[in-house]
């Protein structure tokens, strides 16, 4: 018998998946929204039925957090919307199914068998972990832990990784980490910057040449690939490696020989490869801009690092990490962030993540001078900026004869997702600058629906200048 825990704002829906439930033996609990959800989720449950649209937030928002309970339950998320709205995110974000409204009762007892069997498979084959060392990463936000998990299993095998994420979260750390709990510790950790080296240097840097390959070639050189031997090969923004030498590195990764630059001589390198991107491969795949079968080479192994963003509380502990480090490097005594800072620093999106933090810290400690306490004066003035405008834009906001009013007489809930979705495809539209391809990738949605969204919701569609 296992323990189930519903969490939906519909009770009818409550009521059906219980009775479904119940008679196949399973001790069943209920909850109407999230907060009742989780503190039931924290007393223990098996598997979670998760609605994503409930009425204190987006269940979205609450997977991390659920998965990480104390009993570390499988969540199949229920959603009533007809797109796979979010599918891929909320799969991201460690659900185990994605189940579309109306169920049917066959489909929610395969769900919860298929949940059990691999829930009895994984609790039985789990073994102790070494200890994962993070080395320079901070952070024990829920999503912050997935992607430390990932990186453990990564260093645990030789496969070839894969490290997603957005410009300065940390991927570099990231591949160090996996390289630093590897078997592979006590060799060389080689990084090659794909994005700053031309086409022609890059062969060069990457395979080596021999003496006279090229005017100006007056020794032998030995390239990267032959120094990671043994070690690990780090290939930072591979999306950028050009596709000239897209063929022959997949040759390369998969003989683990090269030949360089001039030379009528195969060599051979063992080394362990770990990518690193922050562009989309499969779109570009897609797009004819990066070969598939090199993709699905570097594909074996994925770790996604979250934005900085979503992370809560890890950006205070990162700021104070950043501060203490900065004192220490300059030789100044302990400083302290205000408490107006440290509301300030959850407020602010920080489009440059990790990186544009540290930054920032390092900037606003040398600003701060000799004052033992840092506040929001000392931030570089772009991000003051940024603040001041979305505080004005709040304020604005609440300002308005709507905020102020009485409450509008509720709508039919078809008027009023109509409503939502005519903001959400416009927000989407004049992101994607009216490309519809584009804006197919960003929502998951297909092109045929891009298009039928968009006339349902009265929005105009212009083609776009291509010069």
């Amino acid at each position: 018998m296992a323990k189930v825990l519903i969490i939906d704002d519909d009770e009818f829906v409550r009521k059906s998946l219980s009775r479904c439930l119940g008679d196949m033996g399973h001790a069943v609990e209920l909850a109407g929204d999230l907060a009742q959800g989780m503190a039931r989720a924290r007393e223990g449950a098996d598997v979670i039925y998760l609605d994503i649209g409930l009425p204190d937030g987006d269940g979205h928002t609450i997977i991390n957090e659920l998965a990480n309970t104390a009993s570390h339950p499988e969540i199949i998320v229920l959603t009533g919307l007809r797109d796979n709205y979010g599918a891929q995110e909320t799969m991201e974000n460690g659900a185990w199914d994605y189940i579309q409204k109306p169920a049917t009762p066959a489909s929610i007892r395969a769900s919860l068998e298929s949940a059990l069997s691999y829930r009895s498979e994984r609790l039985a084959s789990a073994a102790p972990k070494a200890d994962f060392h993070a080395g320079a990463i901070i952070g024990s936000h829920p999503s912050m832990l997935r992607a430390r998990d990932a990186m453990a299993k990564a260093a645990e095998s030789e496969a070839n990784v894969l490290v997603l994420g957005e410009t300065g979260v940390g991927k570099e750390l990231a591949a160090q980490a996996i390289h630093a709990n590897s078997s592979r510790r006590d060799k060389p950790f080689v990084v090659v910057d794909c994005s700053n080296l031309t086409e022609s240097l890059l062969e060069s840097v990457l395979y080596g040449h021999a003496k006279g390959a090229f005017t100006g070639a007056s020794s032998s050189h030995k390239g990267l690939v032959a120094e990671a031997d043994g070690g690990t090969l780090f290939l930072d923004e591979v999306g950028e490696l050009p596709s000239s030498l897209q063929k022959s590195f997949l040759r390369v990764l998969q003989e683990h020989r090269y030949r360089p630059v001039g030379s009528g001589k195969e060599l051979g390198s063992d080394f362990r490869l770990i990518a690193a991107t922050n562009r989309d491969l499969a779109a570009m795949t897609a797009a004819g801009g990066f070969r598939s079968d090199l993709l699905f080479r570097l594909h074996t192994v994925e770790v996604m690092l979250p934005p900085l963003r979503v992370r809560g509380s890890d950006i205070l502990e990162l700021a104070s990490h950043f501060i203490d480090k900065t004192c220490a490097r300059y030789a100044q005594g302990r400083k302290r962030m205000s408490a107006q800072l440290s509301t300030l620093l959850g407020e602010y999106t920080w489009p440059g993540n990790v990186r544009e933090l540290g930054n920032a810290v390092e900037a606003a400690v040398i600003a701060s001078g000799q004052a033992k306490v840092i506040y929001p004066k000392h931030l570089p003035s772009h991000i003051r900026m940024a603040l001041l405008d979305k505080g004005k834009a709040r304020r604005a906001q609440a300002s308005t004869p709507q905020a102020s009013a009485a409450p509008t007489p509720s709508l039919l809930y078809n008027d009023y997702k109509l409503l939502r979705d005519r903001a959400y495809f416009q927000h989407l539209m004049e992101v994607c600058d009216h490309d519809v391809t584009r804006a197919s990738r960003l929502s998951g949605l297909s092109v045929p629906s891009i298009y039928r969204h968009l006339g349902l919701a009265g929005i105009a569609t212009r083609s776009r200048n291509r010069g």
